[in-house]
């Protein structure tokens, strides 16, 4: 099909209409390419290869004849609730199971990241003479997700594959060119970025985004009016940094949520059972978060269901209880020192360590501002680090650093997994067929390899002829193959800009801008990579844990490396590229 005759089809959905054509266009190629008769190929060996039928299609929305399940109104797998096992965790050997506060017992909602929001933008005008404009911003807490990184130096958000290959880049928001994205990102061999450097941010908490969208704004409001914000990207990230922060300490934020915690604070039904649920089955459960005593003592007086004044009744629900812990240093610094909290008035006493026995030490209190592991596993008379499990949100210093650093067994909270499966379901249909066509391209692929070495054994052939006498002419014979070997890849570049358009398009099912959470391209994003290493299970919210037995033996699904996907769709004989990787069709 010409490139003028795609053109007549409405833009909308032009990958769609695209792709019926360019599927027929191949067939066709491939079949002349399979049935034309070649002494070359007969004496390479080229086997026969069925392609199956090709999907239909409609407009908007691809009809998949096979390979899509139907979908009832209930989707089959509930990210609500479930709990997902990237190692397995045999519950009866866990000991102690510890939390987080902050986004992992207690989610927050959209007034919550607005208090950090309007107090930092505000902050920025007053403290660091930001123009006022600055102070009429307006926040939008879809635009970024987690998982995503920013370059302060550049004033760019960028999103990654599992290999840290910049898929995505956006200045302020506007996205970058691809040969841009590339010279900034592509690696050389004297500088491959890590993107730990003190130049990136990662977002790997939800804390996060507000930096991110406050950040961008700025990028674009510097670009456009350079003469009223002078300093760097970097510099004023770390302004926006420095006044969220503030927000935090000064009252602006935990003030307000202290006035009125359920404005703030999503309740969660489910969080006591769980944790009762823990304690009577012997574990040891126990709290370590980074904020104070007294907020903290708001939030668990909130998620309890305590209305009347503020108790510590609450404290009945954990062994030993870590507050101002400083992670990821907590989890790191053998010598942080330790202060017993007074519950009563919030006050504080040195402590040397775990004194005396652990129970008579733990029966003059068992609140702890600071410390570190060590102090926490002698309190929980644990010495390995395999019986402790931890839940949090942060992947960094919840997770990552307790995995690495101490053996810790991790369950990662993610509240936006719900969305991810629900639409993994819902356009499971898509999906089929964005798959259909990349493994078609690859039947492709090995077409060409074949008409290839036929043109080049018909070649040396017709030289070595021509050096006997023979005419230099290409045979009619070569001048097919080779024209059939150039249809075939006229087809396939179009191929390629289908699946790109049809990639895009189902990536923006699950966020308008920046896709899906687990996945770049057609590749596991830097974010899934973290996910599958340092978490030994995830869920969306904690309470899920008090929805299996406490002696669970959470199991893993099976592994699968390219040549079991290869296997599973039928490719057993398709060339060496890889099915779930960054090459043919997979666009960067």
């Amino acid at each position: 099909m010409s490139r003028k005759g795609m053109a007549l089809f409405p833009a909308k959905a032009s990958w769609q209409f695209t792709l019926v054509m360019v599927l027929s266009s191949i067939a066709s190629l491939t079949v002349q390419a399979f049935t034309a008769p070649c002494r070359a190929s007969q004496l390479l060996g080229r086997r026969s290869v069925q392609l199956p039928s090709p999907p239909t299609f409609s407009v908007g929305s691809i009809r998949m004849s096979a390979g899509s399940p139907p979908r009832d109104d209930k989707y089959l797998l509930d990210g609500e609730t479930e709990v997902f096992c990237n190692r397995e965790i045999n519950m009866q050997q866990i000991r102690a199971i510890g939390f987080d506060m902050d986004y992992t017992l207690a989610q927050y909602n959209l007034a919550f990241e607005l208090l950090a929001y309007d107090g930092a933008k505000q902050k920025l005008v007053d403290t660091f003479r930001y123009p006022e404009a600055v102070a009429s911003f307006e926040y939008d807490s879809t635009y970024f997700r987690r998982g995503l990184v920013i370059d302060k130096e550049r004033g760019n958000v960028i999103k990654m594959d599992r290999h840290k290959y910049v898929r995505q880049a956006y200045h302020g928001f506007s996205p970058l060119p691809s040969a841009v994205r590339k010279s900034l990102y592509m690696a050389s061999s004297e500088n491959i970025p890590l993107y730990t450097e003190s130049t990136f941010v990662n977002i790997d908490t939800l804390f996060l985004l507000v930096d991110a969208y406050l950040f961008a704004q700025l990028v674009e409001y510097k670009d456009r009016h350079p003469s009223e914000i002078k300093h760097s990207y970097a510099a004023i990230y770390s302004h926006i940094r420095q006044c969220v922060d503030l927000c935090h300490r000064d009252g602006v934020i935990k003030d307000r949520v202290a006035e009125d915690p359920g404005a703030y604070i999503v309740p969660d039904p489910g969080m006591v059972t769980m944790l009762e649920q823990y304690k009577e089955s012997g574990r040891k459960t126990f709290l370590v978060t980074n904020s104070l005593w007294e907020y903290t003592d708001v939030v668990m007086n909130f998620l309890v269901g305590n209305k009347g004044p503020r108790n510590q009744d609450w404290l009945d629900l954990f062994e030993v209880v870590i507050v101002g812990s400083r992670k990821p240093a907590f989890l790191e610094d053998r010598s942080a020192y330790m202060m017993r909290v007074a519950p009563a008035d919030g006050s504080l006493r040195n402590v040397d360590g775990v004194e005396g026995p652990v129970d008579a030490f733990l029966a003059q209190g068992k609140v702890f501002q600071g410390g570190n592991w060590k102090h926490l596993l002698e309190m929980l008379k644990l010495t390995s680090g395999d019986n402790v499990l931890y839940v949090g949100d942060h992947m960094y210093s919840d997770i990552l650093r307790s995995k690495r650093s101490l053996g810790w067994r991790t369950c990662l909270v993610i509240p936006e997994l719900a969305g991810e499966v629900a639409a993994l379901q819902q356009y499971a249909g898509l999906d089929a067929g964005l798959q259909e066509l990349r493994r078609r391209r690859l039947v492709m692929d090995e077409e060409m390899d074949s008409l290839y070495k036929s043109i080049q054994v018909l070649r040396r052939e017709e030289k070595q002829g021509a050096q006997g006498g023979a005419s230099t002419e290409p045979s009619p014979e070569l001048k097919k193959l080779t024209r059939q070997l150039q249809e075939l890849e006229e087809a396939g570049e179009r191929l390629d800009d289908t699946i790109k358009a049809g990639c895009s398009d189902y990536h923006h099912k699950f966020h308008r801008v920046w896709g899906k959470l687990f996945e770049s391209g057609f590749q596991e994003s830097r974010f899934a990579k973290q996910v599958s290493t340092y978490a030994c299970v995830y869920t969306k919210k904690a309470s899920n844990l008090g929805m299996v037995s406490p002696e669970r033996w959470f199991r893993t699904v099976r592994d699968s490396m390219p040549h079991d996907v290869y296997l599973a769709l039928g490719l057993g004989g398709a060339s060496q590229t890889e099915m779930v990787g960054a090459d043919a069709g997979d666009p960067r």
